[in-house]
């Protein structure tokens, strides 16, 4: 999502869109049909308790980035969300980020103008580097290079000419070298401090990422006290059983699979574990099921399409005590989806 105004023009996703439509056409038949049923099951959203624990912490936030003091705007916040890899933090704030009444574009004359920008990082990236790229997804020409410092001194008045408000980064880990130093981590700090505290347009910060991410507040009084945290937990069984049974059903629901059969039996179990009990991976892996499902045109889910999926995202082909979905005493299994294993000839089945 950009904060940028926006208006007519090339439209360069039509583009792309018209690109991919090309390559998918050289696909087999069978495999069409199977990505076209993968885009119906990538387009559910099963939500749960943690969607609404992260709706509630993130309007207590905003309460208070956008109420006023003396008739002016205070010093605005900084939002946290942490959680392990494949614990689903990314789909659950950019969804609710995108959804949000409050930050639904506004149409102007002369375009759309929104009111957060989002980024991702990809990797450990200069501050300076993220600070401009905040600034030009906020569609703010910079037209000469700046230092650090500039970047983050001038942005609160760059995101208040496109009138946003808001900053999003997820995998926010990355601002922050492995080994940062300790003044590392103190420029940092007080990069993302100066802009939320700006005197004419505070702007409000989250961020998102594994729980590293957390260590941006550590040490700094200032962001603790200014800082609002949600944490995605892994999720629990036996007390989430029901989760992963309504995962596996909604998901499957577009595509016309049954599964129904799977409900009373150890299935959602294995499922968690081999996910390492995260949410994303649960999903991840039924996606994988019913891919086999699709392309064998099958209208029931099955334990084996579990474990052939499982085999093709890991090193357990051939091997049963290695596939949670096969091996009968699964519990005794390492949580987690990719065990070590000799790599074996690539099977065409």
């Amino acid at each position: 999502m950009t904060g940028h105004t926006t208006s007519p023009g090339t439209d360069v996703t039509a583009e792309d869109d018209a690109y991919f439509r090309s390559v998918l056409g050289g696909m087999p038949d069978g495999s069409r049909r199977v990505i076209e049923g993968l885009e119906s099951v990538r387009s559910v959203y099963v939500d749960c308790a943690r969607d609404k624990a992260l709706l509630n912490g993130f309007n207590r936030f905003l309460e208070r980035v956008l109420a006023r003091r003396a008739e002016k705007r205070d010093e605005a916040e900084i939002f946290f969300l942490a959680g392990a890899s494949g614990a689903g933090k990314s789909a659950a704030i950019g969804r609710m980020l995108q959804n949000h009444a409050a930050l639904r574009p506004e149409q102007t004359s002369y375009g759309h103008v929104h009111r957060y920008v989002s980024i991702k990082l990809k990797g450990y990236t200069h501050p300076r580097l993220v600070g401009r790229q905040i600034i030009r997804e906020a569609g703010y020409g910079m037209g000469h290079q700046m230092g650090r410092g500039e970047v983050w001194d001038e942005m609160a008045g760059h995101l208040r000419s496109q009138r946003v408000f808001l900053v999003h980064i997820d995998e926010a880990q990355h601002l922050l070298k492995r080994n940062a130093s300790h003044q590392e981590r103190e420029d940092l700090a007080n990069a993302i401090k100066a802009v939320s505290i700006d005197t004419h347009w505070p702007v409000g910060f989250v961020l998102s990422g594994l729980p590293d991410v957390i260590k941006i507040a550590g040490g700094d009084e200032q962001i603790e006290r200014r800082g609002n945290f949600v944490t995605f937990a892994d999720v629990q069984i036996p007390d989430e059983r029901d989760l992963v049974v309504d995962i596996i059903a909604r998901m499957a629901k577009p595509v016309g699979v049954a599964t129904g059969h799977l409900d009373e039996t150890d299935l959602p179990e294995r499922l968690a574990r081999a996910a390492s009990f995260r949410y994303g991976r649960i999903c991840q892996i039924v996606e994988g099921a019913l891919q086999e499902a699709l392309h064998w045109d099958r209208k029931k889910l099955t334990v084996g399409h579990f474990s052939a999926a499982y085999e093709r995202r890991s090193h357990a082909a051939g091997k049963e005590m290695r596939n949670p979905f096969e091996y009968e005493f699964w519990h005794q299994l390492k949580p987690g989806s990719f065990p070590c294993a000799p790599r074996e000839p690539v099977k065409t089945t």
